[in-house]
């Protein structure tokens, strides 16, 4: 039993300024498991459109147990933390609301699976943050299930989780 979770970056809206032209250069790493992805660097804005996504496979043996995804400002020498959110696995359709609200799991191009936004967290007490980011979470299948084969699906799979 294996599917491909497919996590949509799209945006994050009002961040911290890091620069000293009250602007950042932000971007976004996510972490799943021991798998890293980056979005691109997008210059000079609090306002990133990242309108990017990244598949992870996902099989019994390997269920993460969490998604985490970190903003960051590039700078010439290093970077900056702008914030930070982790979401359980078992959560991440929790708020795939579609008008639904019902945290059922979909594919990702169904039109009820819509974007959630995210308030951005802190690491410690020095952090300044602020803001959130949008992320939308979906289910890359080509087998054609159903929706009540989906949702039974993902909830087998996810009662693998090692946390």
């Amino acid at each position: 039993m294996e599917t491909t979770l497919r996590i949509g970056v799209l945006a994050a809206r009002e961040l911290a300024a890091a620069d000293k032209d009250g602007s950042s250069d932000p971007y976004a790493v996510i972490r799943v498991a021991n798998k890293k992805h980056e979005t691109a660097v997008i210059k000079k804005t609090l306002n990133p459109v990242w309108n990017t996504s990244f598949d992870i496979r996902i099989s019994e043996q390997n269920v993460p147990p969490h998604v985490t995804v970190t903003v960051w400002d590039e700078d010439r020498f290093g970077r900056d933390f702008l914030g930070e959110v982790t979401i359980p696995i078992k959560q991440v359709f929790a708020r795939n609301n579609g008008g639904l609200n019902d945290g059922c799991p979909r594919t990702f191009d169904d039109p009820a699976n819509q974007p959630a936004a995210y308030t951005l967290q802190k690491r410690s007490s020095k952090n300044e943050v602020k803001g959130d980011i949008v992320l939308k979470f979906g289910i890359v299948d080509d087998s054609n299930k159903s929706l009540e084969e989906l949702w039974h699906f993902w909830d087998n799979l996810t009662d693998k989780v090692r946390l």
